[in-house]
């Protein structure tokens, strides 16, 4: 999942004109209109045509003197996918050894924008070879490529990722900081006082989006001040992030407020998420009450 790919590359597939387009066609409009809303749907048509000749491409592509090729070449392999053809919907991963090398390789780029390329392959094909490198992006000047880190490191288990990743739920950038505090608290298991008191820190962040990863991150760890939070936030102008730190809390004590936010609320002023996230909160209060 890259920031960039927003919802134009999400269309169906009837409705997606890239399904029809040759790879030289896409080729040309990925790098024409780089870090558009084209150029990542035509990537992520690119991505879905794992095969010996597309891997060769990307393979071609990441050896190139022009940096855009390059990042090209492994944003491709950095999710490249067979469709599944005997009627189910989706597809597999395709080339994981081969693309893993490109991906590594790219780690060493002299271009910043390569190197992110590789990081955030490496985020959706971790390879524990990237771990020491990866920590060591996770200081770079560029926030943009923190960010990737941020993202890379939650798929990375091992105890220099979380090292990394309470260092990053630091930064100064929001976005880095909200990525970090996700993966920390929600993409991570791992569960250590350190753990649970930074979460507890950035549940007072300035950001509303890092608040609300910390709040989930401390209900994931059963932590009780997570309750006492929600006792005192849960009402009908609530986030998402506290319906769905209540539901895994599953506690009794959070019933009256959830209650009390359901009889106060207009439906017809919610999303229908939001009222299922509320209902589904209530439901596993009830269940331990």
């Amino acid at each position: 999942m890259h920031r960039q790919l927003t919802s134009a590359a999400m269309k169906k597939p009837a409705k997606n004109l890239n399904r029809k387009r040759t790879q030289q066609q896409l080729v040309r409009i990925a790098l024409r209109d780089w870090g558009s809303d084209r150029h990542w749907c035509a990537i992520v048509e690119l991505q879905l045509r794992g095969s010996p000749h597309t891997l060769g491409l990307a393979q071609r592509l990441a050896g190139s003197a022009s940096w855009r090729r390059r990042s090209l070449g492994l944003y491709i392999a950095s999710q490249l996918r067979q469709r599944k053809h005997d009627g189910d919907f989706g597809s597999i991963e395709y080339a994981m050894d081969e693309t893993q090398s490109l991906l590594l390789a790219g780690l060493h780029d002299a271009h910043d924008e390569v190197v992110r390329a590789a990081v955030s392959g490496l985020g959706h094909r971790p390879h524990p070879a990237a771990l020491g490198e990866l920590v060591r992006l996770s200081t770079h000047r560029d926030a943009l490529l923190r960010w990737d880190v941020a993202v890379a490191l939650g798929r990375y288990p091992e105890p220099a990722a979380i090292e990394a990743l309470l260092r990053l739920a630091g930064d100064a950038d929001d976005l880095v900081r909200n990525w970090a505090t996700f993966g920390l608290g929600s993409m991570q298991d791992v569960d250590t006082p350190a753990i649970r008191e930074l979460l507890w820190k950035n549940l007072q962040d300035r950001d509303p989006e890092v608040r609300g990863e910390a709040l989930v991150g401390l209900a994931e760890r059963g932590d009780p001040r997570a309750t006492d939070y929600l006792a005192e936030h849960l009402n009908a102008d609530c986030r998402v992030f506290e319906l769905d730190a209540a539901e895994k809390l599953a506690s009794p004590l959070l019933l009256d407020a959830l209650r009390r936010t359901a009889r106060d609320l207009k439906e017809s002023e919610v999303g229908s998420y939001w009222l299922a996230r509320l209902h589904a909160a209530i439901a596993a209060c009830t269940v331990t009450a």
